[in-house]
Protein backbone atom coordinates (compact mmCIF):
# COMPACT_ATOMS: atom_id res chain seq x y z
CA UNK A 1 0.00 0.00 0.00
CA UNK A 2 1.40 3.36 -1.01
CA UNK A 3 1.66 6.44 1.20
CA UNK A 4 -1.09 8.12 -0.83
CA UNK A 5 -3.37 5.13 -0.30
CA UNK A 6 -2.62 5.17 3.44
CA UNK A 7 -3.34 8.89 3.54
CA UNK A 8 -6.66 8.39 1.74
CA UNK A 9 -7.67 5.61 4.14
CA UNK A 10 -6.72 7.72 7.18
CA UNK A 11 -8.64 10.69 5.77
CA UNK A 12 -11.72 8.55 5.10
CA UNK A 13 -11.66 7.14 8.63
CA UNK A 14 -11.21 10.49 10.38
CA UNK A 15 -13.77 12.11 8.07
CA UNK A 16 -16.31 9.37 8.90
CA UNK A 17 -15.73 9.90 12.62
CA UNK A 18 -16.24 13.63 12.22
CA UNK A 19 -19.43 13.04 10.22
CA UNK A 20 -20.74 10.77 12.99
CA UNK A 21 -20.02 13.46 15.56
CA UNK A 22 -21.78 16.08 13.44
CA UNK A 23 -24.86 13.84 13.05
CA UNK A 24 -25.03 13.06 16.76
CA UNK A 25 -24.59 16.65 17.90
CA UNK A 26 -27.63 18.45 19.19
CA UNK A 27 -27.12 22.13 18.58
CA UNK A 28 -24.51 24.09 16.75
CA UNK A 29 -21.96 22.20 14.68
CA UNK A 30 -20.00 25.31 13.67
CA UNK A 31 -16.88 24.22 15.53
CA UNK A 32 -17.04 20.80 13.88
CA UNK A 33 -17.49 22.38 10.45
CA UNK A 34 -14.39 24.49 11.14
CA UNK A 35 -12.53 21.30 12.06
CA UNK A 36 -13.76 19.74 8.80
CA UNK A 37 -12.31 22.60 6.75
CA UNK A 38 -8.99 22.34 8.60
CA UNK A 39 -8.96 18.53 8.25
CA UNK A 40 -9.64 18.77 4.51
CA UNK A 41 -6.91 21.36 3.99
CA UNK A 42 -4.37 19.43 6.08
CA UNK A 43 -4.97 16.17 4.23
CA UNK A 44 -4.96 17.94 0.87
CA UNK A 45 -1.56 19.45 1.59
CA UNK A 46 -0.27 16.17 3.04
CA UNK A 47 -1.35 14.38 -0.14
CA UNK A 48 0.42 16.98 -2.26
CA UNK A 49 3.57 16.68 -0.18
CA UNK A 50 3.61 12.92 -0.66
CA UNK A 51 2.83 13.31 -4.36
CA UNK A 52 5.64 15.85 -4.85
CA UNK A 53 8.11 13.44 -3.25
CA UNK A 54 7.01 10.70 -5.65
CA UNK A 55 7.18 13.10 -8.62
CA UNK A 56 10.71 14.14 -7.69
CA UNK A 57 11.77 10.51 -7.47
CA UNK A 58 10.08 9.59 -10.77
CA UNK A 59 11.62 12.56 -12.61
CA UNK A 60 15.05 11.77 -11.17
CA UNK A 61 14.71 8.18 -12.39
CA UNK A 62 13.59 9.32 -15.86
CA UNK A 63 16.47 11.78 -16.15
CA UNK A 64 18.99 9.15 -14.99
CA UNK A 65 17.72 6.72 -17.61
CA UNK A 66 18.02 9.27 -20.43
CA UNK A 67 21.41 10.50 -19.20
CA UNK A 68 22.95 7.05 -19.72
CA UNK A 69 23.02 7.44 -23.50
CA UNK A 70 26.18 8.55 -25.27
CA UNK A 71 24.46 10.94 -27.64
CA UNK A 72 24.00 14.66 -27.74
CA UNK A 73 20.68 14.08 -26.00
CA UNK A 74 22.49 12.16 -23.27
CA UNK A 75 24.73 15.19 -22.68
CA UNK A 76 21.66 17.42 -22.38
CA UNK A 77 20.06 15.01 -19.94
CA UNK A 78 23.26 14.96 -17.86
CA UNK A 79 23.04 18.76 -17.62
CA UNK A 80 19.49 18.41 -16.33
CA UNK A 81 20.63 15.64 -13.98
CA UNK A 82 23.30 17.93 -12.49
CA UNK A 83 20.66 20.57 -11.76
CA UNK A 84 17.61 18.42 -11.01
CA UNK A 85 17.14 19.81 -7.51
CA UNK A 86 16.63 23.27 -9.01
CA UNK A 87 13.69 22.12 -11.15
CA UNK A 88 10.25 23.17 -10.01
CA UNK A 89 7.49 20.62 -9.51
CA UNK A 90 5.86 21.82 -12.73
CA UNK A 91 9.12 21.28 -14.65
CA UNK A 92 9.41 17.81 -13.22
CA UNK A 93 5.82 17.11 -14.22
CA UNK A 94 6.85 18.14 -17.76
CA UNK A 95 9.59 15.52 -17.74
CA UNK A 96 7.30 12.75 -16.54
CA UNK A 97 4.08 13.53 -18.38
CA UNK A 98 5.36 15.04 -21.65
CA UNK A 99 3.63 12.23 -23.58
CA UNK A 100 0.39 12.59 -21.60
CA UNK A 101 -0.69 16.23 -21.99
CA UNK A 102 -4.12 15.61 -20.48
CA UNK A 103 -2.72 14.34 -17.17
CA UNK A 104 -0.07 17.07 -17.24
CA UNK A 105 -2.72 19.77 -17.74
CA UNK A 106 -4.92 18.41 -14.93
CA UNK A 107 -1.97 18.27 -12.55
CA UNK A 108 -1.04 21.83 -13.48
CA UNK A 109 -4.53 23.00 -12.52
CA UNK A 110 -4.34 20.96 -9.30
CA UNK A 111 -0.98 22.52 -8.48
CA UNK A 112 -2.47 25.99 -8.82
CA UNK A 113 -5.22 24.95 -6.38
CA UNK A 114 -2.54 23.53 -4.08
CA UNK A 115 -0.72 26.85 -4.02
CA UNK A 116 -3.94 28.67 -3.13
CA UNK A 117 -4.66 26.17 -0.34
CA UNK A 118 -1.14 26.43 1.05
CA UNK A 119 -1.21 30.22 1.17
CA UNK A 120 -4.86 30.70 2.07
CA UNK A 121 -5.02 27.80 4.55
CA UNK A 122 -8.39 27.03 3.04
CA UNK A 123 -9.32 24.39 0.54
CA UNK A 124 -10.93 25.75 -2.62
CA UNK A 125 -14.21 24.24 -3.82
CA UNK A 126 -12.48 22.50 -6.75
CA UNK A 127 -10.77 20.12 -4.33
CA UNK A 128 -13.63 19.07 -2.08
CA UNK A 129 -13.76 15.29 -2.77
CA UNK A 130 -10.42 14.45 -1.20
CA UNK A 131 -10.76 10.68 -1.41
CA UNK A 132 -11.32 10.82 -5.16
CA UNK A 133 -8.56 13.38 -5.55
CA UNK A 134 -6.04 11.25 -3.61
CA UNK A 135 -7.00 8.30 -5.81
CA UNK A 136 -6.37 10.49 -8.87
CA UNK A 137 -2.87 11.32 -7.60
CA UNK A 138 -2.25 7.61 -7.04
CA UNK A 139 -3.31 6.88 -10.62
CA UNK A 140 -0.97 9.59 -11.94
CA UNK A 141 1.95 8.10 -10.02
CA UNK A 142 1.06 4.62 -11.30
CA UNK A 143 1.32 5.99 -14.86
CA UNK A 144 4.93 6.90 -14.18
CA UNK A 145 5.73 3.32 -13.21
CA UNK A 146 4.32 1.62 -16.28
Amino acid sequence: MSKLEQTRRAYDKISDLLNQEIRSRRGSTKDLEDYRRLLDTAFYLLGWGQFEFLIRRASRDAVEEHARTNTVHGHAWRQIQANIKALTVRQQLDIIFHTDPRTRSELDKDYTVRNEAAHDNQLPREAKDLSAWLDKLEEAINKTQS
